[in-house]
């Protein structure tokens, strides 16, 4: 075990210095937070500005001021288009609504300045629309007809308890989002680590590696070293991707309300990691088959399109998630992480089908680390070509 570590190390250490995979892992990042960092800022701000008010249809009583998410949004009446007008040019003002005569009647009202209002303006202006229309009224019966009700999803075997709104949406795209990033991260880390083999086996330098260590833990070795690469890879693009959607929702959304969805994320962890090392093993072996960088690549890039299986029976799962076919996907090793994760946005997964998952992709990937050995003793023999069947078939017979 000492020297499956001690090569895993030498491959991460060699692979996380190169340049091109700092300039992609962190400056992926930079730019999420870039992105989720321009529209905060151009909300930022203390207080909404000064806007005029035109009543046209004679029978409106603005307030003086409302508040909104915090915000507060001042409001000066005018008598006339023309009063407004002036007021603006003088700068007292930063823009003004006009209520024309037909407004009760249905016709839109129009709002005047250099720049369009933003998301707060324009929901501080129809409240100041709403309470016109009833003056005098408090506050709270505007926000109760404006939203009659906040409802609250309780799944009856688990009295697990989600909000409607941005917790409820959290709640179905946790477990899809983990689902995708997975299948990425499989895709990406089964075509590198096919390369890498490759690259190792036309540098002869796995004939050297293998006097010295057993191929069970030269294949472990490699293995893990290229899946903690891919792993610290898509961990530091999460971390960048949460800090700029963070930023952007956070003046447009309550955040405080959101639960976070653990359920979701640990067993995503505990079946995405060991089904990502599975992949990394099996990726190990199409590049101790394939007799050169291009053809590895190729194989890899069709055993990682694998981990994308469960999507194209999304629509299946959306109207059976408990059936016949979602049950044998969440329990198949190549498929249950994804397709356990996919299931949990749409129902109750119970705990004794993801710890059967679990086990079966533990002795899965058991079984792949000594299946690729094998294949890795009968590859040294056969320098720069492909394996054929035949000669596979013979290697694992002779084990």
């Amino acid at each position: 075990m000492k020297k499956t570590w001690l090569i895993a190390k030498e491959t991460y250490k060699r692979r996380v210095r190169s340049g091109s995979f700092l300039v992609l892992t962190f400056g992926l990042p930079v730019l999420m937070v870039a992105a989720g960092a321009i529209p905060f800022l151009l909300n930022a701000g203390s207080d909404l500005p000064v806007v005029g008010f035109v009543d046209q249809t004679g029978a409106l009583s603005p307030p003086a001021q409302v508040e909104r998410s915090g915000d507060t949004l001042q409001v000066q009446p005018y008598a006339s288009i023309d009063a407004a007008r002036a007021a603006y040019e003088r700068d007292e003002v930063a823009g003004f609504l006009v209520a024309p005569p037909g407004y009760l009647e249905g016709e839109p009202v129009v709002f005047y300045g250099d720049d369009a209002p933003n998301m707060a303006t324009e929901e501080a202006l129809a409240e100041v629309l709403r309470r016109s229309q009833v003056p005098g009224e408090p506050a709270w019966p505007h926000a109760r007809l404006t939203d009659p009700s906040e409802r609250v999803f309780v799944a009856l075997e688990s009295g697990e308890q989600v909000a409607e709104g941005p917790a409820l949406i959290l709640r179905l795209a946790a477990p899809l989002g983990l689902g995708i990033v997975f299948a990425l991260a499989v895709l990406m880390g089964s075509s590198q680590l096919g390369a890498a083999v490759v690259r190792e086996k036309e540098q002869r330098s796995i004939e050297m590696i293998a006097t010295s260590v057993r191929i069970r833990e030269l294949v472990a070795g490699k293995v893990l070293g290229v899946s903690l690469l891919t792993l610290t890879q898509f961990a530091i693009w999460g971390v960048g991707a949460t800090i700029g959607l963070g930023l952007a929702l956070t003046r447009l959304v309550d955040l405080q309300g959101l639960v976070v969805p653990w359920r979701a994320l640990v067993w995503g962890l505990l079946l995405g990691v060991p089904g990502y090392f599975l992949y990394g093993t099996l990726a190990a072996g199409v590049g101790v088959i394939a007799g050169g960088n291009q053809q590895a690549r190729q194989l890899a890039g069709f055993l990682g399109f694998a981990a994308f299986v469960p999507f194209w029976f999304a629509g299946t799962l959306v109207q059976a998630p408990d059936g016949a076919l979602a049950l044998v996907a969440s329990l198949f090793p190549l498929t249950s992480p994804t397709f356990c994760l996919m299931r949990m946005a749409f129902t109750q997964v119970p705990t004794w089908q993801l710890v059967t998952a679990l086990v079966l992709i533990l002795l899965s990937l058991v079984g792949a680390i000594w299946l690729v050995a094998r294949i890795f003793r009968a590859a040294m023999l056969n320098y720069g070509q492909s394996l054929r069947p035949q000669q596979i078939l013979r290697a694992l017979r002779q084990a």
